[in-house]
């Protein structure tokens, strides 16, 4: 937290898109999207660059709203003074909070049916995005509303906070999981990467992550959501995946939507009653 406290809010991070990225144009009338971001006990710095990035890197006409989750977070500075900072934003920026311990999933389930946005897009409560990095998001969603889009992540040291991407070059890769249900990510078959004219386009990808992505709200809640049983992370990215694919939908990874995520040698908290009897 020492380094994030005296790194800007408003700080410049390198543009890690492939270079074509910068050719492509949008359609104009791509639909809304809420940023929807759950947090507990997350270190206020690093939460408010989070939505600085999200203000300052994404045009207006596109974003309804930054809309915070706080999982009943107890620290002082997370309160109050957080409800007052974010009236700078002109209502750009909700804050909801929960009346007890959710756990990440519900809490993005309370995210979703909350939204006001066409489009939900959840982050991480500890992100930076790069340089326009949602209108690559919603414009296969605006084309076809059972599509998932996932960002390419690049990662943000714990202690530097130093931007740096996770992957080198122009190769790509993409989400998939073995039997005993480990995540993993894998290089992206060439026979899949010719179907494309070009190579900064979208590519299909078994799952995701789990932690970004973009997907239509009304679809989202179409499929049930996430599943009430799940509590803290760990197992929905694949649920919500299967999911989509048995309902005739599809997920992309799109190189040209970047976003950074601080990889945590720990976990800063503890889950409270949640974990208790598990």
């Amino acid at each position: 937290m020492a380094a994030s406290n005296d790194i800007s809010l408003d700080r410049s991070i390198p543009d890690t898109r492939m270079k074509e990225c910068a050719n492509w144009h949008y359609p104009q009338n791509l639909p809304k999207a809420s940023v929807v971001i759950v947090f507990h006990n997350e270190g206020r710095s690093v939460l408010l660059r989070t939505v600085h990035s999200i203000i300052n890197r994404t045009p207006s006409q596109f974003l309804e709203e930054v809309l915070l989750v706080d999982d009943f977070s107890d620290n002082k500075d997370l309160g109050k003074g957080l409800e007052s900072y974010i009236k700078i934003f002109r209502g750009a920026v909700r804050l909801i909070r929960n009346s007890e311990r959710q756990g990440l999933i519900r809490s993005r389930s309370r995210g979703a049916k909350e939204a006001r946005g066409v489009v939900v897009v959840f982050l991480d409560a500890h992100c930076e995005v790069n340089k326009n990095w949602l209108p690559p998001l919603l414009a296969p969603i605006y084309r076809n509303y059972t599509t998932m889009t996932v960002p390419i992540i690049d990662g943000i040291d714990h202690e530097t906070f130093e931007y740096r991407p996770v992957y080198q070059g122009e190769q790509h890769f993409r989400g998939i999981f073995e039997w005993g249900m480990l995540y993993k990510e894998t290089e992206l078959p060439e026979s899949e990467a010719n179907k494309r004219e070009h190579n900064s386009q979208p590519y299909p990808s078994p799952t995701h992550a789990g932690g970004l992505f973009a997907i239509n709200r009304e679809y989202f809640l179409s499929l049930g959501g996430y599943d009430p049983g799940l509590l803290v992370w760990g197992g929905e990215n694949f649920e919500l995946s299967f999911k989509i694919w048995q309902c005739g939908g599809s997920i992309l990874w799109v190189p040209c939507s970047r976003v950074g995520h601080v990889y945590r040698a720990f976990m800063p908290y503890g889950f409270g009653k949640l974990t208790e009897g598990k």
